[in-house]
């Protein structure tokens, strides 16, 4: 994340008061801070959406700072925040858009590499809905459990195994209909 908001965020970060867990909460906020970014950039398709979820997760999190027992649960509840700040927004107005070829932002599927480039992947990824892209990022791209995954989305963990599931064999259908020479829907020769 660049620009002013990377700098405001730095700046709330360098100043961690005597408040038991700020330290930490201030070190994964900002190791997070990408992740969060290209979250919510994938979630929204905006940068300018992407960047003030970002600010807000971060001024939510250092209000509120809980006594965290470790780094990971730190960042699911980053992720958390940042999720809950999207739904808040999605309730005032639809948000959940196409995402954009984004060539800057990392993009790597631990499963489907052999499948598609990363336009390929990255467009699959776009035309999955809003509750399967989420797991899929969570889970595939930002390497969170499943168990981590269904806390930050506050569903069963069950639910996102079978989701994961469903958005994984969606995602492998779309990228095979890109391969070249491939007849179905959206391929390319």
């Amino acid at each position: 994340m660049e620009g002013v908001s990377a700098l405001n965020i730095r700046s709330l970060t360098s100043r961690p008061e005597q408040q038991p867990g700020r330290e930490a909460v201030c070190r994964v906020l900002l190791q997070s801070l990408d992740g969060l970014y290209r979250t919510a950039k994938r979630l929204t398709g905006r940068a300018d959406l992407a960047e003030d979820l970002v600010q807000e997760t971060a001024r939510k999190a250092l209000e509120s700072v809980p006594n965290i027992k470790d780094d990971r649960s730190t960042k699911a509840w980053l992720f958390r925040i940042l999720l809950n700040g999207l739904r808040d927004h999605l309730r005032r107005k639809k948000l959940w858009v196409e995402v954009a070829d984004d060539p800057q932002s990392p993009f790597e599927l631990s499963e489907l590499p052999e499948l598609g480039t990363p336009s390929d992947v990255r467009q699959a990824l776009s035309e999955l809905t809003p509750p399967l892209r989420a797991i899929e990022i969570l889970v595939d791209i930002e390497e969170f459990t499943i168990a981590e995954a269904a806390s930050i989305l506050q569903i069963p963990p069950g639910t996102v195994a079978s989701r994961l599931a469903r958005a994984r064999r969606e995602m492998r259908d779309r990228l095979r209909a890109y391969a070249p020479g491939s007849t179905g829907k959206g391929g390319r020769s």
